[in-house]
């Protein structure tokens, strides 16, 4: 017997801690074919209050830890340790295994309840129950719980009345050294089942004893003894019908093995791909798509072994499963099919597992339906929603571009990642600065928000964006077979100037193109009665049958007013937006006309018709011409906003010279209006009349008209 001094605790604690060690009989190790340790046996009495508060205290060289939800600590000299009150007792006590080094055979505790109370007392090692719900009343007694396991030991109490318990000695059993060894029976392997849609469910496990052993099994969750659970000594097959946890233990004589245990899971079925990805990551389960779920295939990677699926719920990959026929894009789907749940770097995905098998999937041939289209998001809707689903988002700047990779962000600086991890049909890395709408599978990567760009029912995986109201960069060389959606608004009412960096094919509308200037009358003021004629530039435009150009200005009027319209299979240039001059020469020996040596009237010179693919501010001066919205020209010396939109056009005249369009002989555009009102010049002004004639006599000295005053046109009163 050794006995062991705690020095740390208070002289009124007294310790017995008694290992008692004997050696088996040589027979007995003959019987059991197997070498046999010692039994020991530790027993602690509690004859003083140990524990004030939560925690750990070393009782003999074992680890006790406390655990509860409030409440105190006393000590009966009588009853033993105090645990808890009426208001808030303390339930388990918990006893480490170390200091206890060996297999634990049994479990005595001496506990009793206050008084008159009422509870129950269980006991667990490892996890495994040995006594459970064993009636404690006031009056103290030994309960023992017995078995063949190691670790943890929990002693729990629970009360159905508010009186505090109590535990006066603990004693423990257990084995040490190389013990009587006793092989373990043998399960199948743990597997989760799934009937046929409304069959009953069904599966069996095979339970096997080692040669010359004794098995008992249980499938209630109790755990199996030499006298609790079905006795077998002979492989065995049982049919499970749910869910069932079967434990199993040998034994020869009266050693036994520890306990296996595994569970058999009826697996659960989930309608629905959102239902699916609502898994958590790793779970097995049955998917079951409905018919009027609408369940197809959006895209196809057999190299990849990737088939994205979408159905009225959300979208998902499936992952290496096998089908017959084989997945294809454009089919529908129904029945069921069991999977693993993976979620693999933010992507959802269906993955084969043991279980797959897809002969319940029932797979359409493939057929085009027109309203099957990628779902429009911007970058809020880009989050697990759509996580796999075939998505469009649009309007994207890109700002960088790595191999295979382009980085574009939106008008709110979100950015994007182009991965052509698909390489399809119609696909090319966008260049620098183009504004470009993307078409793909959405997928989240390293905290990133990724697409891959897919080619699928006419929908081009990169659209090159001509916004006009954003400022467009032409690509360093041009890009054939292109795909381009202009952001213009176009109005079947008036005429709108417009210049393009790709050819239209067949515009649905009226088309003019400036063919040349002559002089000719652009307006009139009357006097006195009499009516005279404001000489200038006449800009003529012809109607056009052909191709719109790339770089050539138009006068346009479609026969239906838009604002967008979507070109694929152009070729984008990159060639600069370009204009068309005509430039109108002093007429020879014109009436009225008396010109000094060496001079030319007001309206000689260029008549441009310049394109720009960018917004533009234009200069305010009376050189500079717009078209405003109600068909008439202005000086943007007049104008309070002199901007233009992109992929539009202004003209530029004689400083100063009246300006008209004809718009094929039957249309004019109106002339730019007189605004200016002044009776007054500098005397150094140069004046000309509206045909030409340079004059000498100030304006103050001029009658009542309308001039050229140092290239500004004015009108005198």
């Amino acid at each position: 017997m050794l006995f062991v001094n705690f020095a740390c605790f208070s002289i009124e604690t007294k310790i017995q801690y008694i290992i008692m060690k004997k050696l088996i009989t040589l027979f007995l190790f003959a019987t059991l074919a197997a070498s046999v340790g010692w039994a020991e046996t530790y027993s602690y009495t509690f004859e003083s209050k140990q524990f004030s508060s939560n925690g750990t205290k070393d009782l003999g060289g074992v680890s006790w830890t406390l655990a509860g939800d409030g409440g105190y600590w006393g000590y009966d000299e009588t009853k033993g340790q105090q645990f808890g009150s009426s208001k808030a007792p303390y339930k388990s006590l918990s006893l480490s295994t170390t200091g206890i080094s060996g297999t634990i055979q049994s479990v005595t505790v001496n506990a009793s309840m206050a008084n008159d109370g009422v509870g129950t007392i269980s006991i667990s090692v490892g996890g495994t129950s040995y006594l459970s719900n064993q009636s404690l009343t006031s009056s103290a007694a030994n309960y023992i719980g017995t078995g063949s396991s190691s670790g943890t030991i929990v002693i729990s109490m629970s009360q159905t009345s508010s009186k505090a318990f109590y535990i006066k000695n603990i004693t423990v059993t257990y084995t040490t050294g190389s013990q009587a060894s006793v092989e373990l029976p043998t399960l199948t392997d743990e597997f989760a089942f799934w009937p046929v849609m409304n069959d009953p469910a069904s599966a069996e496990v095979t339970i096997t004893p080692a040669s010359g052993n004794t098995v008992r099994y249980t499938t209630n969750g109790s755990t199996p003894s030499q006298t609790n659970g079905t006795e077998i000594t002979a492989a065995t097959t049982i049919n499970i019908s749910g869910t069932t946890t079967v434990k199993a233990i040998s034994y020869v004589g009266n050693q036994t093995s520890s306990v296996v245990s595994k569970t058999y899971t009826l697996g659960q079925t989930v309608t629905g791909i959102s239902a699916f990805k609502n898994l958590a990551s790793g779970t097995t389960a049955r998917l079951y798509l409905p018919d009027n779920y609408n369940a197809r295939t959006l895209y196809v990677n057999t190299n990849k072994k990737e088939a994205f699926v979408r159905d009225k719920t959300g979208a998902i990959c499936i992952y290496n499963v096998t089908t017959n026929p084989p997945l294809e894009y454009n089919q529908h789907i129904a029945g069921w099919i069991i999977g693993t749940y993976t979620n693999y770097n933010g992507l959802p995905e269906f993955t084969a597992s043991s279980a797959t098998n897809s002969c319940y999937l029932v797979i359409a041939k493939p057929v085009t339906e027109l309203d099957v289209e990628p779902v429009e998001i911007d970058a809020d809707g880009f989050d697990s929603r759509h996580y796999a689903d075939w998505v469009t988002i649009s309007d994207l700047e890109v700002t960088a571009l790595n191999n295979n990779t382009a980085t574009a962000s939106d008008i709110n600086n979100n950015e994007f990642l182009i991965y052509n991890k698909y390489t399809p049909e119609g696909y090319q890395q966008p260049y620098k600065g183009a504004i470009v709408d993307i078409t793909g599978i959405a997928a989240p990567y390293n905290n990133s928000q990724e697409i891959f760009p897919i080619n699928q029912n006419n929908f081009y995986p990169l659209t090159y964006v001509v916004d006009a109201q954003r400022d467009f960069v032409s690509p360093s060389a041009s890009i054939s077979n292109a795909q381009v959606r202009l952001k213009r608004n176009l109005s079947s009412q008036d005429w709108s100037l417009l210049t393009v960096p790709f050819e239209i094919e067949g515009f649905e509308g009226d088309v003019l193109e400036y063919t040349g200037v002559t002089l000719g009358q652009v307006g009139a003021y009357e006097m006195n009665g009499v009516t005279y004629p404001i000489q200038g530039g006449v800009m003529h435009f012809e109607d056009y049958y052909g191709n719109l150009q790339p770089g050539t200005p138009y006068l346009v009027r479609p026969y239906t007013s838009q604002q967008e319209m979507t070109l694929s299979g152009v070729e984008l240039k990159s060639d600069p937006a370009g204009s068309v001059t005509f430039s109108l020469a002093a007429p020879q020996n014109a009436p009225g006309i008396n010109l000094m040596a060496n001079e030319t009237p007001a309206y000689v010179g260029d008549y441009t018709l310049v394109g720009t693919y960018s917004p533009k501010t234009l200069p305010k001066d009376e050189s500079t011409v717009k078209l405003i919205d109600d068909n008439t020209l202005s000086w943007t010396s007049l104008l309070d906003n002199t901007d233009i939109s992109g992929t539009e056009a202004y003209i530029t005249i004689p400083e100063g010279a009246g300006v008209k369009l004809d718009l094929g002989g039957n249309e004019v555009v109106t002339a730019i209006a007189d605004i200016r009102f002044d009776n007054n010049a500098p005397q150094e002004a140069v004046i000309y009349n509206l045909i030409g004639a340079r004059l000498t006599l100030p304006l103050s000295s001029l009658p009542p008209g309308i001039y050229i005053v140092n290239g500004k046109k004015i009108v005198k009163f």
